[in-house]
């Protein structure tokens, strides 16, 4: 009978311990066996003192040092001590000795950490380098360091030949050593026969009085004993629950010298246990129980119920992700699908898959069996194939029977509807439908749809639906009056480009030509008004502009030709006098579109003034510096008269008399000592940059030089020659020399680029008429100074 009600309370037992994991429904059905038993257990309570020794020392400073001629030896030997031979005062008086210092082997003093034996410390004042920045005159360059003369060491301070006193023995050169023991009590429960069998049992593992007080089990036995528990403190119901067997386990691990057992203390209990087996997904289980309710232990295997919890998991969370995308899948193909009344049978559907493919795995992880067979069904175990089943027929459904229609279309637009009908007329639309009921419905909506819309927002709403060019008609006749009317009103408020822009889209659209042409001549008639406007307020700039935009004179009332000519005329007479450029465009411009001889002549005219001034400046000033300003001048006047009149012979011959003239004068000639014009034409245009009111800096000067041409009236008398790391980096005479022969013409000899010594030197040279200084350090080439440079 006891088995049988502790069988019985086994069952319903596992029953809530499955329930409150969330096990499946009728997990009474999965147990297959249960195994009921009284079982007899117990614990041991070991407390446990631990001892650890360790050397501690000290400086020594009593009497005469002795350990600095023999070592002392420790009176102990710490591995061999038994540290609980007596109590640690007495162990610390035995093991006291003195010992030779391990830092300065007993002679009390150390190598100088800072100079380290050498009598030679890095200087502070320059951190060991012997150079320091200098801030005399706010130069800021580097120079020896004043404390260490460059050396970048000194005398050390802080030893006495390379030896300081050790900080470890305090200079003494012995060390007080003595035995430190401290102990530490600790308390150890262990159980047997096994601990996750026993975890329902409260308090068992704490060393608590509540073990022996819990209501499901009974005390069979208690004994407590100073020191380890011996044989005869066993009684019978100890030695008939196995501590003898388990006793090694259940003893703490103590070293012989180190550990001491300070008390023993073992319960024997005895309460009644089960273990529930049972299948489940698959795989087989079980769980133990103990005491008097029967309470669940940690001693079970639930993988069945861990496989269970993974599979459905899994469901949910594909269903999380699967429903948005089967759901969008369908609202997705158009607008129309994401209406309420089209999406909501749909949306019911995707959301009744989730639970339905939910249930539907737990029904089969609860049906199946080890070994492939499956247990009786339920009535519930045909919910969740029934509601996957049913939702998704419902979806593919809706796919195929919910529709735009036709008739749909045409009564949404006789009740005003507008919003939902286009809907329905946008995906006839887009799914190729041209039936004439269709054409006739669609018409008639685009038409309702677009009255009190934007003109633009109109427009572009009926190209949507006229694209296609199936009866679409009446759509492009409306389109373009509501083209024409915002052309017209754009007219009204004065802007071009909006009517442009109606008039070329109205010329793709192929609307009536004489609807088109009535818009070009208004526009043009609007361009030419505006054109006489601004000659009559002398802003012929304004005037080109706008008379320049006009496309077709021929629609326009006036011709704007005459008066594009005339602003032109303007535009030449208000041309800077020696903008020769600015006057040739003008005057080329207006003799293009004038229909008369006015503006013909005045740019024969001005050409044949032109070409008079340019011979004048072929033969011009004898004096060398002014006749080359009047070359330069008259050669960019050529150059942008030129590019007005391209192919031009004349003009073309007289430039190359200009060029011809200014090689004749720069013909042995080099920059030095002459008039800066002959240096600007030698260097090219860009080949100087002003540096100063009289000194330019050389552009294209030599790879790792700087070169500067001095000037003075008009004329260059000295250049002067470095490198852009000056102080750092020698001046390569390769290079020097390339720069002489460019701006004199001569080279220096080769024992002039020859100088030995120590320090700074200048050295004198000549290089034909010019005077030359060449600056030296150390036997390095530093600069050069050819003719007069100011400092």
């Amino acid at each position: 009978m006891l088995d049988e009600e502790i069988d019985s309370k086994a069952r319903a037992a596992a029953v809530r311990w499955a329930r409150w994991r969330l096990g499946p429904l009728g997990f009474a059905d999965l147990i297959t066996r249960v195994d009921a038993s009284m079982l007899r257990y117990g614990r041991l309570v070991t407390r446990y003192a631990v001892r650890t020794g360790t050397w501690a020392e000290e400086a020594y400073a009593g009497g005469t040092n002795t350990a600095r001629s023999s070592r002392a030896t420790p009176p102990v030997s710490l591995d061999t001590l038994n540290l609980w031979s007596a109590s640690p005062e007495a162990l610390a008086e035995q093991s006291s000795h003195v010992a030779a210092c391990g830092s300065c082997q007993g002679s009390g003093q150390v190598t100088c950490p800072t100079c380290s034996g050498t009598l030679r410390a890095a200087c502070s004042g320059c951190g060991g380098s012997g150079r320091r920045m200098s801030r005399a005159r706010k130069s800021y360059r580097m120079v020896n360091c004043s404390e260490c003369r460059g050396k970048g060491t000194k005398k050390c301070i802080r030893c006495t030949k390379g030896m300081v006193g050790c900080r470890t023995c305090r200079s003494s050169g012995a060390l007080r050593r003595w035995l430190k023991v401290s102990t530490v009590e600790r308390t150890q429960v262990r159980t047997w026969p096994e601990a996750k069998a026993l975890s329902a049992h409260k308090g068992l593992l704490q060393d608590s009085k509540r073990a022996l007080q819990w209501p499901g089990a009974s005390t069979l036995a208690s004994v407590e004993h100073p020191g380890p528990l011996p044989l005869s403190a066993l009684g019978e119901q100890a030695l008939s629950a196995g501590f003898l067997a388990a006793r090694s386990s259940l003893e703490p691990e103590l070293e012989p010298l180190r550990g001491r057992i300070l008390s023993q203390t073992l319960d024997v209990f005895e309460a009644p246990s089960a273990t529930v087996g049972f299948e489940f997904a698959g795989r087989p289980g079980f769980i133990h129980l103990l005491g008097h309710d029967l309470r669940p232990t940690d001693a079970r295997d639930t993988s069945a119920f861990h496989r269970r919890v993974g599979a459905l998991m899994g469901v949910a969370m594909a269903g999380f992700f699967a429903l948005p995308f089967l759901f969008s899948a369908f609202t997705g193909r158009h607008a129309f699908y994401a209406e309420p009344e089209q999406g909501l049978l749909p949306a019911l559907a995707v959301m009744g898959l989730w639970p339905g493919t939910w249930w539907w795995t737990a029904t089969a992880l609860r049906r199946r069996r080890a070994g492939g067979a499956k247990s009786p069904a339920r009535w519930h175990d045909r919910i969740g194939i029934s509601l996957t089943a049913v939702c998704a027929l419902v979806f593919a459904g809706c796919f195929l029977f919910i529709r735009p229609s036709v008739p749909e279309l045409a009564r949404l637009t006789a009740a005003g509807q507008l919003r939902e009908a286009e809907l329905h007329a946008d995906l006839l639309e887009a799914s190729g439908e041209s039936s004439p009921e269709y054409i006739e419905a669609r018409n008639a909506f685009v038409l309702a749809r677009i009255q009190g819309m934007d003109n633009r927002d109109a427009v572009k709403f009926i190209r949507h639906y006229a694209g296609s060019g199936k009866g679409t008609e009446l759509l492009e006749a409306a389109c373009v009056k509501l083209r024409e009317a915002w052309a017209r009103s754009a007219m009204e408020r004065g802007e071009e480009e909006p009517v442009e822009a109606e008039l070329a889209a109205m010329s793709s659209e192929r609307a009536p030509a004489f609807i088109r042409d009535g818009l070009r001549t208004k526009l043009e008639d609007l361009r030419v008004a505006k054109g006489k406007a601004e000659l009559e307020k002398g802003e012929f700039t304004n005037a080109i502009q706008v008379l320049t935009r006009i496309k077709a004179p021929m629609f326009a009332s006036e011709r704007p030709e005459p008066l594009l000519a005339r602003a032109y005329l303007l535009q030449e007479h208000a041309c800077p006098g020696r903008n020769v450029q600015c006057r040739a465009l003008a005057l080329r411009s207006a003799a293009a579109v004038d229909p008369g001889e006015t503006a013909r002549t005045a740019l024969a005219s001005f050409r044949a003034a032109e070409l008079t001034r340019l011979n004048r400046a072929t033969h011009g000033s004898n004096v060398l510096g002014l006749a080359m300003r009047e070359l330069r001048v008259a050669d960019a006047d050529s150059a942008a008269l030129l590019s007005v009149f391209e192919g031009d012979a004349e003009l073309t011959a007289a430039r190359s008399q200009l060029l011809g003239r200014k090689e004749e004068l720069l013909r042995g000639r080099f920059a030095l000592g002459e008039p800066v014009e002959v240096a600007h034409a030698l260097l090219g245009p860009n080949g100087l940059e002003m540096h100063r009111s009289d000194v330019f800096r050389v552009v294209d000067a030599p790879a790792d030089t700087l070169t500067y041409l001095f000037m003075d009236e008009h004329m260059t008398h000295g250049l002067y020659v470095t490198t852009p790391k000056h102080g750092l980096q020698g001046l390569s005479p390769a290079a020097l020399q390339q720069t002489v022969k460019r701006f004199t013409g001569l080279e220096l000899s080769a024992k002039d680029l020859v100088h030995s010594g120590t320090g700074v030197a200048h050295v004198p040279v000549r290089i034909g008429r010019h005077a030359a200084l060449l600056g030296w350090y150390d036997g390095t080439l530093v600069e050069a100074q050819i003719g007069r440079v100011e400092p």
